[in-house]
């Protein structure tokens, strides 16, 4: 009975003892993928839901990104851009002027800046969404460096429990022909 055990024991163990050569397989096919810009470089137009809207503003705008693409601005939101040209481009501005705000606020008068000079004034007595545009001067425009844009909101709203100076909904602003 000790004789049939060990060979049934060392019977068991002679097929793991032995092996062969494993089989080689060739390494699987390597593929990059290709290189994506470091940042997508600042333009003329920006949209608040951007994922790069963060480069184009300078100030006086709410940190996130609120409901379909769209912030918050303060009393003086400011934006830069970079220009290929100067001639033939208007500014162009879609905002809201929220009814609740506008209660308490009145009418609204915006005055546009570029590049430090005035651009235009705009009252606006009723609420609801509005787009602005106006041709701009090439004189005020410039390329190769920032061009900023200054929105002076008069009077803004104030809110009563932080008392957080906010001007008007921003959908997306910039130069367009």
């Amino acid at each position: 009975m000790k004789y049939r055990a060990c060979i049934v024991i060392v019977m068991s163990a002679l097929p793991f003892g032995c092996s062969r050569e494993p089989t080689v397989y060739a390494p699987p096919i390597q593929r990059l993928l290709p290189a994506a810009p470091d940042k997508i470089p600042i333009g003329r137009f920006v949209k608040m839901n951007d994922w790069n809207v963060d480069d184009y503003i300078v100030g006086g705008l709410q940190n996130q990104t609120e409901g379909d693409g769209w912030r918050w601005t303060h009393e003086a939101p400011e934006l830069r851009f970079l220009l290929d040209r100067t001639a033939g481009l208007k500014f162009v501005l879609d905002l809201g002027l929220p009814a609740f705000n506008f209660q308490q606020t009145g009418p609204v008068t915006l005055t546009f800046f570029i590049n430090g000079k005035m651009l235009d004034k705009v009252s606006y007595t009723t609420p609801g969404d509005r787009r602005y545009e106006k041709r701009v001067p090439a004189t005020l425009l410039k390329t190769g460096e920032f061009t900023l844009v200054r929105i002076l909101v008069d009077p803004p709203w104030v809110s009563p429990s932080d008392k957080a100076k906010l001007g008007f909904v921003l959908h997306h602003a910039g130069f367009t022909e």
